[in-house]
């Protein structure tokens, strides 16, 4: 049985949509592959270090919490940049997303510093963003649904998309694609939960990790995920036609 350890941080600050759903899901699906799974909870000023564990999840959170882990997290660059190019799988949803790119710019034109790990310059928006979405993904046959609200968008990015839109919001207003895959960071806006939303994305990221640790891995989904996924994605395409 293969142990993996997963970092949830900020998990009192970065929770705004009930994204330790997203969590639960992870482990869920991941025990179902004969995996053991300890996950350990951090918040700010406690002591942690990303060499110790194999996935690292944020989620979404309110302005206030993300000036909060903003603050904590630049003091903890180095080991961010580190476990970026050492390949660790990150899962970052919502706004969470702004403290990776080069800086945060405000309404009022303040810079504010970010880990400056990946290319893009996060911009904060005098509308807000808010929707249901589906997206297709290179790493997924099945369409991925979610659920984006934000007042942030994401300018100059270089890095390889991880969904083209299908309906809904990328980057920017009329982008047609959106979120961040890099090494084994995948970044996006969507909330959702996208892991309870999405067993075929979630089963995609789990083959990936399987085969980067050369550690077995035999194709799994449950019937009443599926069943779940296709109702919501049919109810949801019958609302949008």
């Amino acid at each position: 049985m293969e142990t993996i350890k997963i970092a949830h941080l900020y998990y009192d600050l970065m929770n705004l949509y009930g994204e330790h759903g997203n969590i639960l899901a992870l482990r869920h699906h991941l025990e179902e592959h004969h995996a053991k799974v300890i996950i350990h909870y951090f918040s700010i000023e406690d002591d942690f270090d990303l060499k110790n564990y194999d996935m690292i999840y944020i989620g979404s959170g309110n302005k206030e919490a993300f000036e909060l882990v903003r603050l904590d997290i630049l003091k903890r660059k180095k080991m961010f940049t580190t476990a970026f190019k050492n390949k660790k799988y990150f899962f970052v949803t919502g706004n969470a997303l702004d403290l990776f790119g080069k800086c945060y710019r405000t309404l009022d034109g303040e810079e504010l510093e970010t880990l400056n790990i990946l290319s893009y310059e996060a911009e904060e928006t005098d509308y807000r963003i808010v929707g249901e979405q589906v997206y297709t993904s290179p790493i997924c046959e099945e369409e991925i649904i979610g659920f984006q609200n934000r007042n942030s968008i994401l300018k100059y990015v270089k890095e390889k998309h991880l969904f083209h839109v299908v309906n809904g919001t990328g980057y920017i207003p009329k982008s047609i694609v959106e979120g961040i895959h890099k090494n084994n960071f995948y970044g996006t806006y969507l909330l959702g939960p996208i892991f309870i939303r999405n067993p075929y994305f979630t089963e995609s990221i789990i083959e990936n990790f399987f085969k980067d640790r050369n550690y077995t891995y035999e194709p799994y989904l449950e019937k009443n995920e599926i069943k779940a996924y296709q109702e919501y994605k049919k109810n949801l395409l019958h609302e949008e036609s």
